[in-house]
């Protein structure tokens, strides 16, 4: 295959690499092959047929599904001097703006800027500033002023950004393999903010800067930008210096600035009662400023925590999907920038439309749009884990992994994966690393009994089963001991039986079904299935490549299911 050059660009399709100017240029699948596409017409028209015939074999497509993908590859782009480098010819299809050329392996300008030895990206975390001189009411200020730092820091080139909360100190940081740790603290005075700040290269333990920074409230986003930029620009060599300059949104209260900033606090902990507080905080800093963009992702975010079933779903799916489609697409009327909004859309369409190619134009397009956020990373690698690309899942999983090794969905969405791929060992580590993460969190002892028990090792299953029972709040102590009396006296189905139907009484229907599988009752197994379904439970996009369901691809119930989820050709 060949390599051609485009304005600044230089394409090697055999490789898969896209350079500016000698610098690497991230794009998703989708993208990298309409870019292909392009280039090898050479500036002549490429009609819509075209790309759907190439990119979407067999496969009908929406129109918005194409645009979506396009809108990735001009955003990596970026726009030339007088126009985009791509033109869209209406009702027909796109070119490229710009002449392109075929190279030859010994053209001076391939070794110029495609042979460029890449920049290494620069690995920093941001710890959640410190609060001993805040009141009580005020202490949210530490984690949310971190966190939009890290927001802003994670969609600029030339940084991999851990989150708010993966790195607790220097210990820490190095272990990550870490060269930079930004902490601070934070302070409020009548109508200021105050935050002092100091970034410590992580190998010495010796501190690069440390300086104060100080905004009046009603701009807080200033400092916020101020904090940023200082650490963008301090980076000699980095390509992040040449877009260090950063200008968020200025809401146009502080209330609805300092609202913002609390909701975020509380949706962090992704547990029921703060999901709650941030929804109602969201809506009252949107009441203050409706063109608040990052808000209203925020609120996306919010309706899409308040349906998982990890939570207790505190809303009904059926009010909550929609709500947080409308939040998304409101905020990205407003910046069609934020990955934020982009991921939220993404996820209603897999969790909920099952509109499998909107979802990945979506998803991807935030991870080319923010290649640091762990929640986006982790949305996209749960598409493709349920797509069956292993492949591709696994680097998306492990790279927010690495950003945020203590976060408790990744490791659980890893798991799932890996098991969907067939690799066990690897499935029970990852669940096994999820009860050594505090809060240790039960879930990874259900994850260990799934994979368990499909691999026949039933007494081990047993074993992270009473373990789960006994860590439940309050424990299931006297149940755990009654399957455990049981198994001992070598009546396993019958322990199995008794569980079951505890699992049915609290509408675990997605465990109901495979441990129904587990002891081969595969009607009830279908019908809990059917519950599943009709419910909307969290994970539903997995069941076709679930190991536990894989005897019943020849069901026609269990066909039917995929037919309504419209898995049919996929």
């Amino acid at each position: 295959m060949a390599v051609y050059a485009f304005g600044p660009f230089v394409a090697e399709l055999a490789e898969r690499r896209l350079t500016r100017d000698g610098r690497p240029v991230a794009l998703p699948g989708k993208a990298w092959q309409i870019l292909a596409l392009l280039v090898e017409a050479g500036g002549r028209l490429v009609t819509r047929e075209v790309f759907r015939a190439k990119l979407w074999p067999n496969v009908v497509v929406e129109d918005r599904t194409l645009v979506v993908h396009m809108s990735t590859l001009r955003k990596a782009l970026g726009s030339g001097p007088s126009a985009d480098y791509i033109e869209t010819i209406s009702g027909a299809g796109y070119r490229l703006t710009v002449p392109v050329r075929l190279l030859a392996e010994a053209d001076p300008a391939l070794h110029a800027s495609s042979h460029a030895p890449p920049p290494k990206a620069t690995p920093i975390a941001v710890r959640a500033f410190s609060t001993s001189s805040v009141t009580e009411a005020d202490v949210y200020l530490g984690v949310g002023i971190a966190d939009a730092v890290t927001t802003t820091l994670g969609a600029l080139p030339g940084l991999t950004v851990s989150p708010v909360g993966a790195v607790e100190d220097l210990a820490d940081a190095r272990t990550l393999g870490l060269s930079l740790l930004l902490e601070g603290a934070v302070r409020r005075s009548a109508d200021r903010l105050h935050v002092s700040a100091r970034l410590i290269d992580v190998a010495s333990g010796g501190t690069q800067w440390s300086e104060r920074f100080e905004h009046p409230v009603a701009d807080g986003t200033t400092l916020q930008d101020a904090i940023a930029e200082r650490v963008a620009t301090s980076l000699a060599g980095s390509p992040v210096v040449d877009q260090a300059r950063v200008h968020s949104y200025r809401p146009r209260s502080s209330e609805a600035y300092l609202l913002q900033l609390r909701a975020r606090a509380n949706l962090k902990l992704y547990t029921r009662l703060p999901a709650v507080k941030a929804l109602g905080l969201f809506e009252q800093a949107l009441a203050l400023d409706p063109d608040y963009a990052t808000a209203h992702a925020g609120l996306a975010s919010t309706y899409l925590a308040l349906t998982s079933s990890v939570i207790l779903r505190p809303l009904p799916i059926d009010e909550a999907m929609p709500l947080a489609r409308h939040s998304a697409e409101r905020a990205l009327a407003l910046d069609e920038g934020l990955a934020e909004a982009w991921a939220a859309l993404g996820r209603v369409k897999m969790e909920y439309d099952w509109d499998w190619d909107g979802a990945e134009a979506d998803l991807a397009h935030a991870v080319a749009l923010n290649p640091n956020s762990v929640e986006v990373l982790d949305a996209y690698g749960q598409f493709l884990g349920a797509m069956g690309r292993h492949d591709e899942a696994f680097p998306i999983m492990e790279q927010a992994r690495r950003l945020d090794p203590r976060r408790l969905a990744t490791l659980w969405h890893l798991g799932f994966i890996c098991w969907m791929a067939g690799q066990n060992d690897r499935a029970l580590d990852a669940f096994g690393t999820a009860l050594t993460v505090p809060p240790r969190a039960t879930r990874g002892h259900m994850g260990r009994m799934l994979v368990l028990d499909h691999l026949g090792r039933h007494d081990e299953a047993m074993v992270e089963r009473l373990a789960w029972l006994k860590r439940q709040v309050p424990p299931q102590t006297a149940f755990a001991e009654r399957l455990a009396e049981l198994d001992r006296k070598g009546d396993w189905r019958a322990a199995m039986v008794e569980w079951i139907a505890m699992l049915e009484r609290i509408n675990f229907w997605v465990i109901v079904a495979m441990q129904c599988m587990a002891i081969d009752e595969r009607s009830r197994a279908l019908d809990a299935l059917e519950r599943w379904l009709g419910d909307r439970k969290t994970y539903l996009a997995f069941v076709p490549r679930l190991p536990s369901f894989r005897t019943l691809q020849g069901e026609p119930r269990f066909r039917q299911i995929l037919r309504t989820m419209k898995f049919d050709g996929r």
